[in-house]
Parts: C-alpha cells; structure tokens; sequence
C-alpha cells in the first residue's frame, strides 16, 4: 500500500472546503475510527446530503481517459437494503462552449453501485471504487465495485476533468456514510508528470 500524499482535518479549512455545501457536516466517528462520519437523521432537511470535492483540475488538463480508478476506503453505516442510502462518485468535465450541460460544467458522470450484483454488509469497511481496481489493495478489505455510469452529457474520453466527488443522496430520509481514505488512480497525461495518485487521508 502506498503513503498517504495528502492529509485534512476535519475541523480545518481544508477539510470545510472539502465538504463545500454538505449539510450537516461531517463528525468525528462515535466508534473512534480514524476517518470522517456523515450522518444524516430523521430530523435534518430533506435535502441534506454530503458533497465531498477531493480533486479539482482548474490548472490541469487531464482528461477522462487518464483516469484509471476512483475510490473511497470505509464503510455504509446505515443500511436497509435501499439504493439512496449509498453514497456515489461524480466526475465533471470542464466547460467547452458546445452542448455544455451547467453554467460550470459541460458534462457529468455518475457512478452508482448495482446493489443486486454486490453484496453490501452494514458497517463493513470496504474499498468502493470504480471504472478499474485501485492499485493499493488496503489490507485485504473487500472491493465492491460502483460499476453503473449515468451520465449527463456525452461520455468523451477528451473531455477535461474539473472535479472528482463523492456524494449521498438526498432522497435519503436518513444515511450514515464513514469514511477514512479517498483517492484516484491517473495515468500519465502530460510531459510534467507521469503515473500518479491522490491518496488522501481524513482525520479528525
């Protein structure tokens, strides 16, 4: 397994812009694991869900074909078999003038898990990842796979990529999501660098 390369708090102003509009924030985990729990309970807005930005390429140009594997090391710790209360990786591309699909992105791509394929166990820590298997194996624990893309907007291998998320979903009327490690995979995508990896560790 390789070195974490980047670290946030969960109470600096790194790790508040990485939530960005969550509400409610994350919590430090009533079991003392070591990463970040969102929760969301029967009293919060029924729009609250939590939105993780973990990689933003405003000054870079890597394009959805370098993107090798998407990935978050933790666990689902509300589940009752329904597919909101799992959380999901989005990947959005840069504006390009024509057919964009916001006023700050021009496409989005959505990567969900296919519960009826893969078994999901509450509280389990997992290695949820998608498109291929991450590189670092993280002790053994279980892959599962998020291996449904929906996309809005063409799906371009030449595309730019302008953020790397992970979300709930709002629909939840409760969720609790832990999580301790988030990451990506890319391929070389330009003369400045080559192989490389966001390997990034959340604590409290």
């Amino acid at each position: 397994m390789s070195n974490p390369n980047f670290q946030a708090k969960l109470t600096s102003a790194g790790g508040i812009a990485i939530q960005a509009d969550s509400l409610p924030l994350a919590s430090a985990d009533l079991n003392g694991r070591p990463g970040w729990l969102y929760t969301k309970g029967v009293g919060d807005g029924a729009a609250d869900k939590f939105n993780w930005y973990f990689y933003a390429g405003t000054y870079e140009d890597m394009k959805c074909e370098d993107v090798a594997s998407i990935y978050f090391l933790g666990s689902i710790d509300k589940w009752t078999n329904l597919h909101n209360e799992l959380p999901h990786f989005i990947l959005y591309t840069k504006l390009t003038g024509t057919d964009d699909q916001a006023v700050w992105y021009h496409s989005k791509h959505t990567f969900t898990l296919h519960k009826d394929t893969h078994l999901v166990r509450l509280g389990e820590k997992c290695l949820f990842h998608c498109l291929t298997e991450p590189r670092d194996k993280f002790q053994g624990a279980r892959q599962i796979p998020f291996s449904k893309r929906t996309d809005t907007g063409a799906w371009d291998l030449n595309n730019e990529v302008l953020y790397v998320t992970l979300h709930s979903e709002s629909s939840a009327v409760e969720s609790s999501v832990y999580a301790e490690t988030l990451g990506m995979d890319m391929r070389p995508f330009s003369r400045r660098i080559g192989d490389s990896h966001i390997h990034l560790n959340l604590v409290v």
